[in-house]
């Protein structure tokens, strides 16, 4: 089993379980320490199922996991596979659709990410390295230019890139810009990919392991990612943290960067 392989193998698996842990918990979504504690309960059975599996199928590499206690010895290692075993905890908690499960493999000496796998159980869809899926470039029309973004993104920012992008926009014949918003990094490149969104953007970030899955098969896929300032990602670093991130179709990607300079 080759490393494509292998990520979206136990990624998958991974979702299955935790779909299974919901199911059998059957919580009152509306109960928060009930979500809380399920949340919990499905983030550990997943990460113990996904370290298993690396252990048992590539036992030389180095794993960082949201889960699991960091090290600096990862920074030596020359594969390091970079896993988030549940992404938007709440959206799954509470039988919310963006949900997901990452598995990316970073090479240090390739400087790249070389496999990766978003799973999203919920709609029991993978993205993956192993191929190129069809995906959606939205053409501009009557319909406006979709922004997806956390919920926690900041105001000044999407106020920012609102009014700077409108008149750019409508140029090439879309209606205006929209805002949209959900939780899980991988359930927003999601977004991108299948055309319900044209651009995500974060300027808070987060870590490595929110990111480097989505990032993989965004990347793959044909996406245009970098940080706000138009610079290619990094992993494994320390702390593994990814500063910014912009998510687009390379033919928005001059566009979008040219007006976040006005920052």
């Amino acid at each position: 089993m080759n490393d494509h392989e292998l990520a979206l193998e136990i990624a998958t698996r991974a979702g299955e379980i935790v779909m299974d842990i919901r199911k059998e918990a059957n919580i009152d979504t509306s109960d928060n320490d009930a979500a809380k504690k399920l949340a919990v309960k499905a983030d550990l059975t997943s990460n113990d199922y996904l370290l298993e599996q690396l252990a048992q199928h590539r036992p030389e590499d180095a794993v960082l996991s949201e889960e699991s206690a960091d090290s600096n010895e990862r920074l030596a290692a020359d594969r390091v596979w970079i896993i988030d075993p549940v992404d938007g905890t709440y959206e799954y908690a509470r039988s919310l659709p963006e949900c997901a499960i990452h598995v990316a493999l970073w090479s240090s000496s390739e400087k790249k990410l070389i496999a990766g796998a978003v799973v999203l159980p919920e709609h029991k869809f993978a993205w993956t390295t192993t191929e190129v899926k069809y995906v959606t470039v939205r053409e501009a029309g009557a319909r406006p230019f979709v922004i997806i973004a956390s919920p926690r993104e900041s105001k000044e920012l999407l106020t920012l890139l609102t009014e700077g992008l409108i008149p750019k926009v409508k140029a090439l014949g879309y209606t205006g810009v929209e805002i949209d918003n959900c939780g899980s990094v991988g359930g927003k490149v999601d977004r991108v990919l299948t055309g319900r969104a044209d651009l995500y953007v974060s300027s808070a970030g987060f870590n490595e392991w929110d990111s480097a899955a989505p990032t993989a098969i965004g990347l793959h896929q044909g996406l245009a990612i970098t940080d706000m300032e138009g610079r290619d990602l990094v992993f494994n670093q320390m702390p593994p943290k990814t500063a910014s991130y912009v998510a687009t179709w390379p033919h928005h990607q001059a566009m979008v960067l040219s007006v976040l300079k006005n920052r």
